[in-house]
């Protein structure tokens, strides 16, 4: 008899424009031949607003059973932007506090309000999962939740904490330093990472080398390239670099439209900017960047193949799906140097540029689509690097091998 598993998460679906969220997706497709997979998951699709646009209740996506839970409270912009300022000045409060030795006070003040208020406007604000939770205790082996920063893991993994895997696509960020998650990191029965970085990172700063670890990441295998007959397909003649993901300004890509904007300044090419994603920031627009909205798998997988290089501008990366789908393709990298987790990918694979500001910007862009550019040894070397780290049966083996240490620990 399969093993029955639950992975929590804030939004699940095709539609879903987020890496964490496809992560969670293609990993519960991938494990059914091995468990009984449910997800518990909220209405919404969109992560700004939490709107419910999912029914809520049970349904079916590729032989996954999905059980959604309506979200009973939508963002409120305001308020959420007031508690991010106080949440901001408590850290420039905190070294004054600490030198008069009132510190461990005041974080259990901000522990017990304001954190707990943010948490519920982060949302998704589902209680009824929180109930379910509790209520289901016994009828699964294990419960995997997906992303320390939402509500459904930072108020339900406590409640099944000895059954819990926790996958938190962790990376260096303000709200990671919050009282409230100092609790949650030392709480699951297992830790799933999904590079050394986020491992290292994580244990340096909740101190929780004593849980059971392991970086498993996600399996990636090179796609059979279809083609498709769409508006866009003029864009392979003159050449162009491609983003794809969500549009917003946390993923600096309001600074990446700026730095292309800049170096079409410098540089009279041909060559134009691809963004492929919902846009979540007001649109920097320039004659040569494209902007083609959520699209089709078939049609990014297009975009994608047709492309000089992925450029990846977000600092903060615990794994990033794209970058790794883009090597599986043979296509090269640029990414943000400033993201540790980015910055070893390129290093390891040596199949891609890193940049940091304007000008080394522009010297990547420049090597990237230079003719010269040996472009069969860097496909060679990104799909070696996929091919040697990244593969699917290993990635089944050491999540077989956590669900089995939980269950057996479950037993004493």
């Amino acid at each position: 008899m399969k093993k029955r598993i639950a992975f929590i998460v804030q939004r699940y679906g095709e539609e879903v424009n987020g890496g964490a969220e496809y992560h969670c997706r293609i990993l519960a497709e991938k494990l059914t031949d091995d468990f009984d997979v449910q997800v518990l998951t909220s209405c919404a699709k969109d992560y700004m607003s939490w709107a419910n646009e999912y029914p809520a209740g049970e349904s079916y996506l590729n032989n996954v059973k999905i059980i959604r839970f309506p979200v009973k409270q939508m963002r409120d912009f305001v308020r959420f932007g007031l508690l991010n300022k106080k949440l901001n000045k408590r850290n420039k409060r905190k070294k004054w506090l600490s030198a008069i030795k009132m510190l461990p006070a005041y974080d259990r003040f901000f522990h017990s309000f304001y954190e707990r208020k943010w948490i519920d406007e982060q949302g998704p604000f589902m209680p009824e999962l929180l109930g379910y939770l509790k209520s289901r205790y016994d009828n699964f082996d294990a419960f995997i939740f997906f992303t320390y920063l939402y509500y459904p893991t930072a108020k339900g993994l406590e409640l099944v904490k000895d059954k819990a895997i926790f996958i938190p696509t962790a990376h260096d960020e303000p709200p990671i330093y919050m009282h409230l998650f100092r609790r949650l990191f030392k709480q699951p029965k297992a830790i799933l990472y999904n590079t050394p970085s986020e491992q290292k990172f994580v244990n340096n700063l909740f101190k929780n080398t004593d849980i059971y670890a392991d970086i498993v990441g996600v399996g990636i295998t090179e796609k059979q390239v279809p083609f498709v007959a769409n508006e866009h397909h003029h864009l392979v003649n003159s050449g162009y670099l491609i983003y794809i993901g969500r549009i917003e300004t946390s993923k600096q890509c309001d600074v990446l439209a700026q730095h292309f904007v800049n170096y079409k300044i410098q540089n009279q090419n041909n060559l134009k900017l691809v963004f492929v994603g919902r846009a979540f920031m007001e649109l920097v627009q320039h004659p040569d960047i494209i902007y083609t909205g959520f699209v089709s798998e078939e049609l990014k997988l297009s975009l994608l193949c047709n492309a000089r290089a992925l450029i990846i501008p977000s600092i903060y990366e615990s794994l990033s799906l794209v970058t790794l789908e883009s090597m599986a393709q043979g296509i090269p990298v640029i990414a943000n140097e400033r993201s540790e987790v980015l910055k070893d990918h390129i290093n390891n694979s040596q199949a891609g540029f890193l940049y940091h500001d304007q000008q080394s910007f522009n010297k990547a862009l420049d090597v990237a689509i230079n003719p010269a550019l040996d472009r069969k040894q860097l496909s060679l070397n990104a799909k070696q690097y996929v091919a040697e780290n990244y593969t699917w049966p290993v990635v089944i083996n050491k999540f077989i091998k956590a669900v089995d240490y939980v269950v057996k620990s479950n037993r004493h």
